[in-house]
């Protein structure tokens, strides 16, 4: 049905003019042209699309995989500062239900500074008694060497062999009925 070769005119038709076969022809070549320039930039669209899209994945994937290594740093950070918070916010609650432990321990120091003071205290009279014995210290001493004689080489005291036999100095040196051993 369909030839394919050069066109077949027809001699018998009366021809209206010679310019209309060849503006015909233009119209024909213009429009095959254009069909085929389209046809051609169809086939090739979808590989200069994908070109572009290429050239554009290769120039904008490196900055963002850099810009998503650096957002995870960041959320990591983030998150481990989250939890940072959230522990010291259980912590403060916590510190709240023991107001009463610190209460003691602060009752408990002060206790512990009023005794230190009392030691200090008595420790200081100690040491001004040993250095200035008070009047009462005096007396008690006179007295003791009342009792006890003259010590320090105030009165010489002559021995007496009779007397030292009949007093015996310990309990271990007096034997049976008396006698020294």
């Amino acid at each position: 049905m369909y030839r394919t070769g050069p066109p077949v005119v027809m001699q018998g038709e009366p021809s209206t003019g010679d310019n209309i076969p060849s503006e015909v022809d233009h119209k024909v070549r213009k429009v095959t042209e254009r069909f085929a320039e389209n046809l051609h930039i169809i086939a090739n669209e979808p590989s200069l699309a994908l070109f572009r899209i290429q050239e554009h994945v290769r120039k904008t994937l490196p900055p963002l995989l850099e810009k998503k290594h650096e957002v995870q740093g960041v959320q990591e950070r983030v998150q481990g500062s989250n939890f940072d918070t959230e522990y010291a916010i259980n912590a403060v609650k916590s510190m709240h239900g023991s107001k009463i432990h610190f209460q003691n321990i602060q009752d408990l120091l002060k206790n512990a500074m009023f005794m230190k003071q009392q030691i200090h205290y008595e420790y200081q009279r100690k040491l001004q008694q040993k250095q200035k014995p008070s009047m009462y210290t005096r007396l008690q001493r006179t007295n003791t060497m009342d009792i006890q004689g003259p010590s320090c080489g105030d009165e010489p005291q002559e021995e007496n062999p009779e007397s030292s036999d009949e007093r015996p100095r310990s309990a271990s040196l007096v034997g049976k009925k008396g006698e020294k051993q």
